[in-house]
């Protein structure tokens, strides 16, 4: 894997059609959101689903929109683009190799526990939720290529252990080459690299990266490997997003109050 990252020749996947289709038409500066409407509707599976973000207690007015272009006003042009974005990479874990279809699918499910818990912090901590649920599902995405090899390498495939200390040692390098590959920008880059890396002290303030840290350290919270984690109050990133003061051992208070919302963006991305 490292001689393949120093040559080059390390085969990255490519960002869906859809997102790309999307991401080029909201920067049109003649732009009709009717015409936008009609090009998400040629996937119905992302219609429905930015439907039904729409319709959620982030979003929700008291009455629901009444077709996608009516959810797009809603939700955004920006927002529209990263949930777009967002959805489309779920197809990217649908890899049906019985070998890693495991580790893809649990990958994938703390992806989205992660983006639904950045998405709620962040309203409370300053950044856009959409663009912290984006981030959220993106910082794995080097695990992709990582599990794809493993065919070529078949006894580590009954190795788990191996294939934890594979994907933590490579995950976030490739995800930074990956999103960089896909013209993402630094701060979403920056996101993918620093993934787990939990004693992380760039700046001063606190970025995007330092938020996904914490929703990310927050899915560990009930499971034994929490426990070889550092402690939640020692995060430079804890710190800088001012959350000391909620009691750290006992997790977030306003994540708890927020568990309807949580549950409807998983129960979205899944």
């Amino acid at each position: 894997m490292t001689d393949s990252l120093r040559a080059g020749t390390l085969e990255l996947p490519s960002l869906p059609d859809i997102a790309i289709d999307v991401r080029v038409a909201i920067t049109q500066p003649e732009l009709d959101i009717n015409d936008l409407a009609k090009l998400i509707q040629q996937d119905p599976g992302l219609s429905a689903y930015l439907l039904k973000i729409s319709h959620s207690v982030h979003y929700s007015r008291g009455n629901p929109a009444r077709n996608l272009t009516a959810a797009i006003r809603r939700l955004g042009l920006n927002a529209a683009r990263d949930l777009t974005a967002s959805y489309a990479l779920k197809a990217l874990f649908l890899i049906q190799d019985t070998a890693v279809k495991s580790s893809m699918r649990d990958i994938w499910r703390r992806s989205v526990y992660t983006a639904s818990l950045a998405h709620v912090m962040a309203r409370h901590c300053g950044f856009d939720p959409d663009r912290a649920l984006l981030a959220g599902l993106i910082q794995d995405i080097g695990a992709l290529p990582l599990l794809a090899n493993l065919k070529g390498f078949p006894s580590l495939t009954s190795e788990p252990s191996a294939i934890k200390e594979l994907l933590s040692e490579f995950t976030g390098k490739i995800s930074g080459l990956i999103l960089h590959n896909w013209h993402f920008d630094e701060e979403l880059i920056l996101v993918g690299l620093n993934r787990e890396n939990w004693l992380r002290d760039k700046s001063p303030t606190a970025d995007l990266a330092d938020l996904i840290l914490i929703a990310r350290y927050h899915t560990y919270l009930d499971e034994r490997s929490h426990r070889k984690l550092p402690q939640l109050s020692r995060l430079p990133a804890f710190k800088k997003l001012h959350l000391h003061e909620m009691g750290p051992e006992q997790g977030l208070a306003f994540l708890s109050e927020a568990k309807q919302e949580i549950s409807e963006l998983r129960s979205a991305l899944l």
